[in-house]
């Protein structure tokens, strides 16, 4: 799945994505009109978010869905859904299947937690490869 950047500033969200942290003064590490590749979803209290590596980073981040529109919706073979079902925290998972089945990869990928990290950089090639 692909992505092009539509805004990378928080006064571009709506205000359920601002109430969960995000402010209007906010500046997300992506290029306006910059193509992504998404690594995974999440719902989060009802707030879609991508999973994708910003232009000044090399560690994954969830970057609000509504900063990009897709431009390619062909998902990779080897993604994986999960429903939670929480009100208060996140809801479901759309990704590689240790974002879905390993209930600690989604958290440890966040806190860039070295296994996590690995096993992202392994899915991220997986998925470059499939995507091209």
């Amino acid at each position: 799945m692909k992505v092009r950047c539509i805004a990378n500033t928080g006064d571009k969200l709506s205000r359920k994505t601002r109430e969960l942290g995000n402010t209007t003064e906010t500046k997300y590490s992506v290029k306006i009109d910059e193509i992504y590749t998404v690594y995974g979803k999440h719902l989060y209290k009802g707030v879609l978010s991508y999973l994708l590596l910003g232009t000044y980073e090399n560690l994954p981040s969830w970057y609000p869905a509504e900063l990009f529109e897709v431009t390619n919706s062909l998902l990779p073979l080897e993604w994986y859904y999960q429903f939670f079902g929480h009100e208060n925290s996140v809801s479901a998972v759309w990704g590689y299947k240790e974002l879905v089945a390993i209930e600690s990869h989604h958290d440890d990928l966040i806190e860039r937690e070295d296994e996590a990290v690995r096993i992202f950089l392994k899915r991220k090639k997986e998925i470059d490869e499939f995507s091209e």
